[in-house]
């Protein structure tokens, strides 16, 4: 028997995941087991499992990829995985399988579809007879690495890491634009600010392939109510990536963190979950003074335009961030229109290099100000009772950057 994903009646969402699941995993591993971890798809027999009811949130499939990938680096082989296949599982299996969940963890050569990455050893025999539920075309789990198109040799060929950030933002235009377009565009919300999500979300792979340096797993899933979006590395995470961030003479290394911590008090938990609860508004901040769309763009554009949720997750800590943060991002959306305003006239040679960094300069010290009172206004909204909360605190750590947003479709 193995640790069970999805468990009858209860749905594998991306909290479930955070909560229960990594918390099974944990302590598969205190347990002092020595033999690599095997997976069961459910927690039930084949003959309770023809009664149960089992069902995941899609847009918790990249989180699933990404701690698999993981565990498998770690114990250097694929990891078992443990199917049944009746009345009972065969829409949720058929749904995986439609979604080319099997087809990139597994060995997959057929170049039709994304080529495998050998994550999980299971039956394949298990995978057929299915129901023919009408399944939407852009429903799949999407796999993005530098080992594809033979990117790591094309980015051999420049000297910097501006440029090989541009070239793979502009191939990453072409790929988010094949695989989210139709999509986005269904969703009337979306729609109006498609051509940023694009942009938004070709950044963002790009900072997990290079930055991360890891695969990325991405989902977008569409259904009645809302328009769902998942985007996971399991690489170096925030605190480590933001520490090599080049200085310049609008930021240095942590230069909020810094500030937030002399409020560390506020909570009562270890400095350690402290620091990486930090590292999520330290990124939010430069990514705001950034030149470029990304993950603050993505928080104001999510919430203000588009009436969602949108949630950050490193380490053991999460953000929620919603309407009730309305006054803060209106505020900090107001002074990012300016900051662009003045990266783009300096581009366009509007300015010099001298005024563009007085100017820069002067908005980094109001977004800094800003910033410590959206932080502080988020602590204030923490609750025990996370349903109401708008900062989490998991058990166990899950390394990497996660990312979920929630739209909904009207």
């Amino acid at each position: 028997m193995g640790i069970p994903i999805i468990k009858n009646n209860i749905s594998l969402t991306p909290h479930n995941f955070y909560n229960d699941f990594l918390v099974d995993l944990a302590s598969y591993y205190k347990s002092g087991q020595v033999d690599p971890i095997e997976f069961d798809l459910i927690n039930d027999n084949d003959f309770d499992s023809l009664f149960g009811k089992y069902h995941i949130d899609p847009i918790t499939i990249p989180l699933l990829l990404s701690i698999a990938e993981q565990l498998k680096k770690f114990h250097k082989k694929p990891l078992k995985l443990n199917l049944t296949n009746n009345s009972g599982t065969i829409n949720l299996l058929e749904f995986l399988d439609k979604c080319n969940f099997f087809k990139i963890s597994g060995k997959n050569t057929n170049p039709t579809f994304p080529i495998g990455k050998n994550i999980f050893n299971f039956n394949e025999a298990y995978l057929g007879n299915f129901r023919g539920n009408n399944q939407r075309e852009d429903h799949k789990v999407r796999s993005y690495s530098l080992q594809d198109d033979n990117l790591i040799n094309e980015l051999n060929g420049f000297s910097n890491e501006e440029d090989k950030r541009d070239f793979l933002v502009e191939y990453y235009i072409y790929k988010v634009k094949d695989h989210f377009s139709e999509l986005l565009v269904d969703n009337e919300l979306t729609f109006n600010q498609h051509n940023l999500f694009i942009d938004i979300l070709s950044e963002l792979i790009t900072n997990g392939v290079l930055h991360s340096q890891s695969d990325t797993y991405a989902l977008m899933f569409v259904d009645r109510y809302k328009t769902k979006f998942s985007i996971s590395d399991n690489g170096i995470g925030l605190e480590k990536s933001l520490k090599t961030k080049t200085p310049t003479s609008y930021y240095s290394t942590m230069k909020l963190s810094v500030e937030l911590s002399k409020h560390n008090s506020l909570l009562k938990f270890p400095i350690e979950i402290i620091n990486n609860f930090h590292s999520i508004f330290e990124a939010l901040y430069y990514s705001m003074l950034k030149d470029r769309a990304g993950l603050f763009d993505l928080m104001c554009t999510v919430v203000l335009t588009c009436k969602g949720y949108f949630r950050l997750h490193t380490e053991n800590s999460q953000i929620i961030i919603s309407n009730r943060m309305l006054e803060n991002l209106i505020n900090l959306n107001s002074l990012r229109e300016l900051i662009s305003e003045v990266h783009n006239r300096f581009i366009y040679g509007k300015i010099n290099k001298s005024e563009h960094e007085e100017l820069i300069i002067k908005y980094s010290f109001k977004s800094l100000e800003l910033f410590k009172e959206f932080y502080l206004d988020t602590i204030n909204k923490y609750n025990k009772d996370i349903k109401f909360s708008s900062v989490r605190f998991y058990p166990v750590k899950f390394k990497g950057v996660h990312i979920e947003v929630e739209i909904p479709n009207k």
